[in-house]
Protein backbone atom coordinates (compact mmCIF):
# COMPACT_ATOMS: atom_id res chain seq x y z
CA UNK A 1 0.00 0.00 0.00
CA UNK A 2 2.84 2.38 0.84
CA UNK A 3 4.44 1.69 -2.55
CA UNK A 4 1.16 2.46 -4.30
CA UNK A 5 0.91 5.82 -2.53
CA UNK A 6 4.50 6.67 -3.42
CA UNK A 7 3.94 5.79 -7.06
CA UNK A 8 0.76 7.87 -7.09
CA UNK A 9 2.57 10.86 -5.60
CA UNK A 10 5.43 10.55 -8.07
CA UNK A 11 2.99 10.26 -10.99
CA UNK A 12 1.24 13.42 -9.80
CA UNK A 13 4.63 15.18 -9.65
CA UNK A 14 5.36 14.09 -13.22
CA UNK A 15 2.00 15.42 -14.37
CA UNK A 16 2.68 18.77 -12.75
CA UNK A 17 6.12 18.84 -14.31
CA UNK A 18 4.71 18.31 -17.78
CA UNK A 19 2.05 20.95 -17.17
CA UNK A 20 4.58 23.54 -16.02
CA UNK A 21 6.95 22.63 -18.85
CA UNK A 22 4.68 24.43 -21.32
CA UNK A 23 6.36 27.43 -22.96
CA UNK A 24 6.33 30.72 -21.08
CA UNK A 25 4.53 33.68 -22.71
CA UNK A 26 6.46 35.30 -25.53
CA UNK A 27 8.56 38.34 -24.74
CA UNK A 28 6.79 41.66 -25.16
CA UNK A 29 7.53 43.67 -28.29
CA UNK A 30 10.75 45.65 -27.88
CA UNK A 31 12.29 43.23 -25.42
CA UNK A 32 15.09 40.83 -26.29
CA UNK A 33 13.67 37.52 -27.48
CA UNK A 34 14.75 34.62 -25.24
CA UNK A 35 14.20 30.91 -25.44
CA UNK A 36 10.88 29.66 -24.11
CA UNK A 37 12.16 26.17 -23.35
CA UNK A 38 14.15 23.18 -24.53
CA UNK A 39 13.67 19.55 -25.48
CA UNK A 40 16.90 17.61 -24.96
CA UNK A 41 18.32 14.15 -25.58
CA UNK A 42 20.88 13.01 -22.99
CA UNK A 43 23.41 10.18 -22.68
CA UNK A 44 26.12 9.54 -20.10
CA UNK A 45 27.61 7.41 -17.30
CA UNK A 46 25.90 7.13 -13.90
CA UNK A 47 27.99 5.88 -10.96
CA UNK A 48 25.69 4.39 -8.29
CA UNK A 49 27.57 5.01 -5.03
CA UNK A 50 26.44 1.89 -3.10
CA UNK A 51 29.31 -0.66 -2.67
CA UNK A 52 26.99 -3.70 -2.85
CA UNK A 53 25.43 -2.46 -6.09
CA UNK A 54 28.90 -2.06 -7.58
CA UNK A 55 29.75 -5.64 -6.56
CA UNK A 56 26.58 -7.24 -7.94
CA UNK A 57 26.39 -5.14 -11.12
CA UNK A 58 30.08 -4.82 -11.91
CA UNK A 59 29.83 -5.88 -15.56
CA UNK A 60 29.37 -3.31 -18.29
CA UNK A 61 28.93 0.44 -18.24
CA UNK A 62 26.33 2.23 -16.11
CA UNK A 63 24.88 4.30 -18.95
CA UNK A 64 21.75 6.39 -18.56
CA UNK A 65 19.68 7.59 -21.50
CA UNK A 66 16.82 10.01 -21.35
CA UNK A 67 15.18 13.32 -22.13
CA UNK A 68 15.21 16.74 -20.48
CA UNK A 69 12.40 19.30 -20.74
CA UNK A 70 12.78 22.88 -19.57
CA UNK A 71 10.59 25.97 -19.50
CA UNK A 72 11.62 29.57 -18.85
CA UNK A 73 9.92 31.06 -15.79
CA UNK A 74 11.61 34.47 -15.76
CA UNK A 75 14.73 35.71 -17.51
CA UNK A 76 17.57 33.35 -16.59
CA UNK A 77 15.48 30.96 -14.43
CA UNK A 78 14.23 27.66 -15.87
CA UNK A 79 12.06 24.90 -14.49
CA UNK A 80 13.26 21.49 -15.72
CA UNK A 81 12.17 17.87 -15.70
CA UNK A 82 14.61 15.05 -16.45
CA UNK A 83 13.56 11.44 -16.98
CA UNK A 84 16.11 8.76 -17.74
CA UNK A 85 16.58 4.99 -17.58
CA UNK A 86 19.38 2.71 -16.37
CA UNK A 87 19.25 -1.04 -17.05
CA UNK A 88 21.81 -3.52 -15.69
CA UNK A 89 22.29 -7.27 -15.42
CA UNK A 90 24.54 -8.77 -12.76
CA UNK A 91 25.24 -11.82 -10.63
CA UNK A 92 24.16 -12.57 -7.04
CA UNK A 93 27.04 -12.45 -4.57
CA UNK A 94 26.92 -16.07 -3.36
CA UNK A 95 25.14 -18.13 -6.04
CA UNK A 96 26.28 -16.08 -9.06
CA UNK A 97 22.78 -16.41 -10.52
CA UNK A 98 21.60 -13.67 -12.83
CA UNK A 99 19.84 -10.62 -11.45
CA UNK A 100 18.28 -7.75 -13.40
CA UNK A 101 17.89 -4.13 -12.37
CA UNK A 102 15.92 -1.28 -13.94
CA UNK A 103 15.94 2.26 -12.55
CA UNK A 104 13.97 5.23 -13.90
CA UNK A 105 15.06 8.50 -12.24
CA UNK A 106 12.75 11.51 -12.46
CA UNK A 107 14.34 14.83 -11.47
CA UNK A 108 12.48 18.12 -11.05
CA UNK A 109 14.18 21.41 -10.28
CA UNK A 110 15.15 25.00 -11.00
CA UNK A 111 18.32 26.24 -12.66
CA UNK A 112 19.94 29.59 -13.39
CA UNK A 113 21.31 30.16 -16.89
CA UNK A 114 23.93 32.88 -17.23
CA UNK A 115 23.07 35.61 -19.80
CA UNK A 116 26.02 34.93 -22.11
CA UNK A 117 26.33 33.97 -25.77
CA UNK A 118 27.88 30.90 -27.42
CA UNK A 119 29.12 29.37 -24.13
CA UNK A 120 26.27 29.46 -21.58
CA UNK A 121 26.94 28.09 -18.06
CA UNK A 122 24.11 27.03 -15.76
CA UNK A 123 23.62 25.54 -12.30
CA UNK A 124 20.65 24.33 -10.28
CA UNK A 125 19.10 21.71 -8.05
CA UNK A 126 15.90 20.03 -7.02
CA UNK A 127 14.06 16.84 -6.01
CA UNK A 128 14.27 13.29 -7.30
CA UNK A 129 11.87 10.34 -7.56
CA UNK A 130 13.59 7.04 -8.37
CA UNK A 131 11.42 4.19 -9.64
CA UNK A 132 13.37 0.92 -9.50
CA UNK A 133 12.77 -2.76 -10.17
CA UNK A 134 15.04 -5.71 -9.37
CA UNK A 135 14.42 -9.35 -10.25
CA UNK A 136 16.39 -12.51 -9.34
CA UNK A 137 15.82 -16.07 -8.11
CA UNK A 138 15.58 -14.67 -4.57
CA UNK A 139 12.58 -12.51 -5.44
CA UNK A 140 11.35 -9.33 -7.05
CA UNK A 141 11.50 -5.80 -5.65
CA UNK A 142 9.69 -2.73 -6.98
CA UNK A 143 9.63 0.57 -5.14
CA UNK A 144 10.09 4.35 -5.26
CA UNK A 145 12.83 6.31 -3.49
CA UNK A 146 13.14 10.08 -3.11
CA UNK A 147 16.13 12.38 -2.79
CA UNK A 148 17.78 15.60 -3.92
CA UNK A 149 20.39 16.69 -6.44
CA UNK A 150 22.62 19.54 -7.58
CA UNK A 151 23.86 20.06 -11.13
CA UNK A 152 25.87 22.33 -13.36
CA UNK A 153 26.74 22.45 -17.00
CA UNK A 154 27.37 24.33 -20.22
CA UNK A 155 25.37 24.95 -23.35
CA UNK A 156 27.28 25.55 -26.58
CA UNK A 157 25.29 27.50 -29.16
CA UNK A 158 26.23 27.89 -32.81
CA UNK A 159 24.78 31.35 -33.31
CA UNK A 160 22.30 33.77 -31.80
CA UNK A 161 18.81 32.40 -32.36
CA UNK A 162 20.04 29.06 -33.73
CA UNK A 163 17.58 26.39 -32.49
CA UNK A 164 20.11 23.65 -31.65
CA UNK A 165 22.65 23.60 -28.82
CA UNK A 166 25.09 21.10 -27.39
CA UNK A 167 24.79 20.38 -23.66
CA UNK A 168 27.37 19.07 -21.19
CA UNK A 169 26.17 18.35 -17.63
CA UNK A 170 27.61 17.23 -14.29
CA UNK A 171 25.16 16.11 -11.59
CA UNK A 172 25.26 14.56 -8.12
CA UNK A 173 22.24 12.92 -6.51
CA UNK A 174 21.53 11.80 -2.93
CA UNK A 175 18.93 9.00 -2.92
CA UNK A 176 18.77 6.33 -0.18
CA UNK A 177 16.32 3.45 0.18
CA UNK A 178 15.92 0.76 2.86
CA UNK A 179 15.33 -2.83 1.74
CA UNK A 180 15.22 -5.73 4.26
CA UNK A 181 16.73 -3.48 6.94
CA UNK A 182 19.65 -2.47 4.75
CA UNK A 183 20.23 1.05 3.42
CA UNK A 184 21.10 1.20 -0.27
CA UNK A 185 22.55 4.34 -1.84
CA UNK A 186 21.06 4.69 -5.30
CA UNK A 187 22.38 8.22 -5.76
CA UNK A 188 25.76 9.09 -7.19
CA UNK A 189 27.72 11.02 -9.77
CA UNK A 190 26.34 11.47 -13.26
CA UNK A 191 27.85 13.27 -16.21
CA UNK A 192 27.31 13.33 -19.92
CA UNK A 193 26.05 15.33 -22.83
CA UNK A 194 23.47 15.66 -25.51
CA UNK A 195 21.61 17.83 -27.96
CA UNK A 196 19.14 20.53 -26.97
CA UNK A 197 16.41 21.79 -29.30
CA UNK A 198 15.48 25.35 -28.32
CA UNK A 199 12.05 26.85 -28.88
Amino acid sequence: MRTGKRIGAAALALGLALAFAAPAPAAAEGQDARKQGTFELFLGPYAVSDPLFKEVYSQGANTVRGIILSSSIVAGIDFYAQIKALYKTGALTYTQEETKFLMIPLSLGLRYEFPTSYVIPYFGGGADFYFYYESSTIGTTMNVATGTHVLGGLYIEFGKGFPVRLNGMLKYTWVNVTESGQTIKLGGLEYGGGVAFVF
